[in-house]
Parts: C-alpha cells; sequence; structure tokens
C-alpha cells in the first residue's frame, strides 16, 4: 500500500457509499482515479479484494474489465482504490438520445462475454447498473466496480438504482448471477431507448418505482431500426422470474446472431444513415409508461462512434519477417471510420539477386473463420509448401499484427469479445510471394489494395 497526499486529490463525485477524486499525475504520467471509502478495509476485507482481482486478471475478458490496480493509504486512515480514469459513464453517452442499434448490440455482445466468462469462473459482479458502464480514453467500453466483497461490506441504498435492479435483490439482496443478467438487460435498454426500463412518473415516489420494478413487466421497445429479436431478448433478460432468464453465456449467442444480422444489413444501413438520429429518436415504449418523453434530438448527418466500430483502413505488410521480399502493402477495410495510415517503407535485403518487389499472387486459400468469442480458429491451404505469415487487424488498432510465422496451416488467435478483426495469410518459398483473400468476422469488411 502506498500512502496518498490529501493534496494531490482532486474531488469529482460522490457516491452512495465511496467518494471519487481524480490524482493529479506526475510529470509524464497519466491522470487516475482513486475511489475512497468511509471506513479503513479490515483484513478480511483486504484479502477478499486480492483474491477477487486475481481471478479478473486471469480472465480472457480482462481487458474488458475496470480493475483496482492499487489499495492506497490516505493520512486519516482511509483506504482508496486506485483505478485507470475513464471520462465518461453510459449516462454521458446517452444524454442527448440513445445510441446507434450497432453500438448497442456491439456493446451487449462485449458486457455479456465479460458477464459470461467472470459466472464460470465463480465471480458474480453484483451490482450492473449505468454508471459501471464506463468508456476508456481509447473508445473501448469497460464493466466497473466488479465483485462482491466491497458490496457487502458495505452496502449500499438500492433505492437510487432500483429502475436497474433485478426484483429479487430489491425484496431480499439475492446477489446472483441472474441478477447480473437482469441488470445487463436494464442498462442496455437504456442504450436503446435513452431511459430507463421504469422511468419514475409525475408524481412518484422511489416506492412505487420499486413496485413496479416488482409487479410490472418492462415495455416493449419499438421502432423501424430495433431488430425484434433485440426488444425480446431484453425482455427475457428483465423476466421477473430469475429462472426464466437466459444465462450470460446463451446472451453472448443471440448477440453475435445479432452482429451477424447487423452486417448482413449494412450495405442498406449505409443509404439511412443522414436519418439515423431520427430513428433513434423514433424508438418508443408504451407512452404510458414515460413522463416526460425525451426529446427527439435534431436531425442531422451522424458520424459513426469511433469507439465501438473498427477503423476504415489498416495497413498489413509482410513486415521484416519476409527477409527475402519487400513489403507489399495490403489494406484491410473493416469499417466506416475515415482514419487511414501510411504505408510502410520497403524492405531492402542484403542480397544482390533479389529482384525488385515482387507482385504477389492470390493462391492461398483462407477457409472462413470460426468465431469461438473469445479465439478465432483459422485453416488455409496452398499446393505446396510455404512459409506463411498470419496478420490480423483489430477494431481500433492502428496497425495488424502479426501473430505467426511458419510452415503450419492452422492457427487459434486470442481474440476480444465484441470487438471485428480482418485475418489474412501471407506465404513465400524465398522466390515468389503469395496472399490469401482477406477475411473479417463479425461484420468487419476486409479489402485489400
Amino acid at each position: 500500500m502506498a500512502e496518498i497526499s490529501p493534496d494531490a486529490l482532486v474531488p469529482r463525485a460522490t457516491g452512495p457509499v465511496a467518494s471519487v477524486f481524480l490524482m493529479t499525475p506526475p510529470a509524464g504520467g497519466r491522470t487516475a482515479v482513486l475511489k475512497v471509502y468511509p471506513q479503513p478495509l479490515d483484513r478480511r476485507t483486504y484479502n477478499g479484494i486480492e483474491v477477487e482481482q486475481a481471478k479478473l486478471a486471469g480472465l480472457r475478458c480482462a481487458p474488458s474489465i475496470l480493475r483496482i490496480e492499487s489499495l492506497d493509504d490516505l493520512p486519516d486512515g482511509r483506504t482508496g482504490l486506485r483505478m485507470e480514469f475513464c471520462p465518461q459513464a453510459l449516462p454521458d453517452l446517452v444524454a442527448n438520445g440513445p445510441l446507434p442499434i450497432s453500438d448497442v448490440i456491439v456493446l451487449g455482445q462485449i458486457l455479456s462475454s465479460v458477464l459470461a466468462e467472470a459466472h464460470d469462473a465463480g465471480l458474480v459482479h453484483g451490482g450492473v447498473t449505468p454508471a459501471n458502464i464506463l468508456e476508456r480514453p481509447n473508445g473501448q467500453p469497460a464493466l466497473a466496480d466488479f465483485g462482491l466483497v466491497l458490496r457487502l461490506r458495505f452496502p449500499r441504498d438500492l433505492m437510487g438504482d432500483a429502475a436497474y435492479t433485478a426484483p429479487e435483490v430489491l425484496r431480499d439482496g439475492e446477489l446472483s448471477e441472474q441478477a447480473d443478467v437482469y441488470g445487463l438487460g436494464a442498462v442496455l435498454y437504456l442504450a436503446l431507448t435513452g431511459g430507463p426500463p421504469f422511468p419514475t412518473r409525475t408524481g412518484e415516489s422511489p416506492d412505487d418505482v420499486v413496485l413496479r420494478v416488482l409487479r410490472e413487466p418492462p415495455p416493449a421497445v419499438s421502432g423501424r431500426d430495433v431488430p425484434p429479436a433485440l426488444s425480446a431478448l431484453l425482455q427475457r433478460m428483465m423476466a421477473k422470474d430469475p429462472d426464466l432468464r437466459p444465462e450470460a453465456a446463451a446472451v453472448v449467442g443471440e448477440f453475435e446472431s445479432l452482429l451477424a444480422g447487423t452486417a448482413a444489413g449494412a450495405e442498406d444501413d449505409l443509404d439511412f444513415d443522414d436519418f439515423r438520429d431520427e430513428l433513434a429518436a423514433g424508438r418508443s415504449v408504451p407512452i404510458a409508461t414515460v413522463s416526460p418523453k425525451p426529446k427527439p434530438r435534431q436531425a442531422k448527418p451522424i458520424v459513426a462512434r469511433k469507439s465501438w466500430r473498427p477503423s476504415k483502413t489498416l495497413l498489413i505488410g509482410a513486415g521484416a519477417a519476409l527477409a527475402l521480399v519487400a513489403v507489399v502493402p495490403v489494406m484491410l477495410q473493416p469499417g466506416d471510420d475515415d482514419t487511414t495510415t501510411e504505408p510502410p517503407p520497403t524492405i531492402s535485403t542484403p542480397s544482390a539477386s533479389v529482384t525488385p518487389t515482387p507482385v504477389p499472387k492470390q493462391g492461398i486459400r483462407l477457409n472462413a473463420p470460426q468465431d469461438k468469442g473469445t479465439s478465432v480458429v483459422l485453416n488455409w491451404t496452398f499446393p505446396r509448401k510455404l512459409t506463411y505469415y498470419v496478420f490480423v487487424a483489430e477494431q481500433g488498432s492502428k496497425q495488424p499484427q502479426p501473430t505467426y510465422k511458419g510452415p503450419g496451416t492452422s492457427l487459434t488467435v486470442q481474440v476480444s469479445a465484441g470487438l471485428k478483426y480482418c485475418f489474412e495469410v501471407q506465404g513465400t518459398d524465398g522466390v515468389e510471394f503469395f496472399i490469401s483473400q482477406p477475411l473479417g468476422i463479425r461484420g468487419a469488411t476486409c479489402t485489400r489494395s
């Protein structure tokens, strides 16, 4: 534990249990957040946090979780949890209206994958609410405040988040995997509509909202841009009976299907980009459940959020590994951002017999990538032996990465849930240079130039 000087703390927010401060970074450092609880942590709580954080760090989806970096002491004896600073939470992102459908689906796929893997490891989040859905500085979403240790040590008043809290939690405080699924459904409802599934009506008290959460089904969402399957999935996730809710792993599969459907309709979606604000504003729920009705945003062309979409162009080249040939640029185009990268310089070789840059020949057959959620299985064929190089372009990355060099014709690549990817196999026999057609997953459109 490090001791933190109060002079280094800048108040940011006060929650129902803890206070949040920004920590002044040292020269060249990055801003961090310190979440300070009202009392010191006892040894049992401290040890429990360490166990939870170690398990979270071992998950393949750990990059989508905001974990605790350290436990620090304040001079007054209180303990602070140091974490990465994320500039926005979901309520900030929907302040001007619902998110685009594609972003809601990607967000659901990422968060359900996190919950599914955590549940499989015996971990329960215990409080999936909008304030815990953060956006990192690089634009990627992250799930914060994971775990039960601190929730049991510092119980919170559930009334403030009643609209996003499972009925059984409101009744008897039962924190479970099924309650996590309910919370995720309610959070995605906010992202989809811009409001909670059980908004406070005029003249209602918090107790009235709780009664509706306990008794009434959440209203279905309609709108010509809302896939019926998405609305139906949220209804099942927020079922009153915990046994009727799908497991997180099943939710992942449904969002993967929705992603595939979104990709299939991507060409049509492009025709409606100028009206996406109007589509979002037109999503509706039964009027009797909403008061006041959200104000529609002004119709204007939408610039796709860079946060949960791939870059438009990602450059792939053979790189220094191809010692006998110069780099041949290959362009992957997994999305609709306007970011481009410059081609790498040609790599010269010491051999005087090497001819100028050869033209790559199509010939390596890359089979359709098999998406396993957190891994992708690649298989390819070629009539004769080559040395192969596999390149992976990940959504949000500036440069594709070489992930394999060798004579093999299959590879399992670890990927992050919810992100789009493009894959390409290159190969050489030392004289000629061959290349595959780039292929993508999760709706990525991959082309080469």
